[in-house]
């Protein structure tokens, strides 16, 4: 009977949710929301039950999480029936391309063996699957604090790409503003930082760029007690010598 449901596709980049035919499944539970993405995380393998127990509970488990935990599975597959049981855990099989996370990561490969110009489009497709901060409904349990700064780093790494790829194809100036931005909320992401002060130079704006340089090593320097990296180092210097 389950083979004439319709597909169901599932997000985990923003809050978690399962949808079949277009429609959310209800999944009103935080912590069944939290085994369905615990599953989608290890799609295809067998999630062990000690695993979803530390990912809801952490290292303060009630007596009972064992059979609590088991008890929300069995109450998560009546929305999402594909959950099946598997030796020691849980497994849930997932069709290609019915999760965001999965197109996210495809699209961003293909784009890495692109062009600048034909990998814009591609990232500019694989940042719109985001619909939130990712697992944006879990935050109070420890799944969120163990995944979602993976996740999170995966999405910058590809804005990371898709500004590279624009700055490649002379799109330099119109990018400041948004640079400013991620610079702003990211201040020692020393990969935006350097596209900052590109963009800077690009629009004659030298000192700027290099009054960016010199704000952000100390800011390393008094935060971290690190310099800042050779990237960012040589990047500097190439500017220096432009005077």
């Amino acid at each position: 009977m389950n083979d004439a449901l319709p597909e169901t596709r599932y997000r985990l980049l923003g809050p978690v949710e399962a949808r079949r035919g277009g429609e959310p499944v209800p999944v009103p539970a935080a912590r069944q929301r939290a085994i369905l993405a615990a599953l989608l995380l290890r799609a295809g393998r067998i999630v062990a039950v000690g695993t979803l127990v530390d990912l809801l509970w952490g290292d303060r488990p009630p007596p009972t999480a064992v059979v609590t935990a088991r008890n929300y599975v069995s109450r998560l597959r009546k929305a999402v029936p594909a959950v099946r049981t598997a030796a020691g855990g849980y497994r849930l099989d997932v069709p290609p391309g019915t999760l965001d996370l999965d197109r996210f990561e495809r699209l961003t490969a293909d784009a890495r063996s692109q062009s600048p110009a034909a990998a814009v489009p591609l990232l500019d497709e694989a940042l719109a699957l985001w619909h939130g901060p990712p697992l944006a409904d879990l935050g109070a349990l420890p799944i969120h604090a163990i995944e979602a700064p993976r996740l999170d780093e995966l999405r910058l790494a590809a804005i990371g790409d898709r500004l590279d790829a624009l700055l490649r194809t002379g799109e330099a100036g119109r990018l400041v503003p948004e640079l400013v931005r991620l610079v702003g909320r990211h201040p020692l992401r020393e990969r935006f930082v350097g596209q900052l002060m590109q963009a800077l130079h690009a629009s004659d704006r030298l000192p700027e760029a290099l009054d960016l340089y010199r704000r952000t090593r100390n800011r390393l320097v008094t935060d971290l007690a690190v310099e800042p990296g050779p990237v960012l180092r040589r990047l500097h210097q190439r500017l220096l010598e432009t005077i």
